[in-house]
């Protein structure tokens, strides 16, 4: 299967459970929330930078309730399906793991519901990791500034330097993080039997 078929499927799962569970409420979708439910917008409906600042006037935007009764019924099937069968989360996690890696605006609704990614142990390690490489980063600049005064182009090195490295590394966790949706998706299909690649 490719990113393709792998993101259909998903989609298919997501739409079809929150159908069947708004039906079985009792109140079934709307044909604006099926219709909102198949089209998701790609962007937010905040205009860039608002609220950047104190001074900024506040933009007060209607609710959006269409898109918080399709969260609110993403969340409660995934709930309910969870609590009939454990394993049924693995379906989910592929949902949101395949939507997610694509990025596919279905998966701020999934995150939105409650559905979480399996993240691995190491994870949070990494990240004190890249933590500790920025201090030490700092540390290094500020001990070799207080030798000596610099030159221009010892300042340009070191600046260059700094934002090579914010950008690999900026690099490098978009690289870590869709390596760990693909495993997720793979350790999902294998859960579940679907066909590998």
């Amino acid at each position: 299967m490719d990113r393709t078929a792998d993101l259909d499927a998903a989609l298919r799962f997501v739409i079809r459970r929150i159908e069947e569970e708004a039906t079985r409420s009792g109140e079934p979708l709307t044909d604006e929330q099926r219709h909102l439910l198949s089209h998701l917008p790609k962007d937010s409906v905040l205009p860039q930078g608002y609220a950047s600042g104190p001074e900024d006037p506040v933009l007060l935007i209607p609710r959006d309730t269409t898109y918080e009764r399709l969260c609110g019924v993403a969340k409660v099937a995934h709930t309910n399906d969870v609590k009939q069968n454990p394993a049924s989360a693995l379906d989910w996690e592929f949902a949101a793991s395949v939507s997610r890696l694509n990025r596919h605006p279905i998966s701020w609704l999934l995150h939105s519901a409650g559905v979480k990614e399996h993240r691995p142990w190491w994870d949070a390690w990494l990240l004190v990791a890249a933590a500790l490489l920025f201090i030490l980063l700092g540390a290094v600049v500020m001990l070799l500034a207080g030798q000596e005064p610099w030159s221009r182009l010892q300042w340009t090195e070191v600046c260059v330097g700094c934002v090579t490295i914010f950008v690999l590394m900026y690099f490098a966790s978009r690289r870590i993080e869709e390596w760990q949706l693909n495993q997720t998706i793979e350790r999902c299909r294998r859960s579940l039997n679907f066909p590998a690649r």
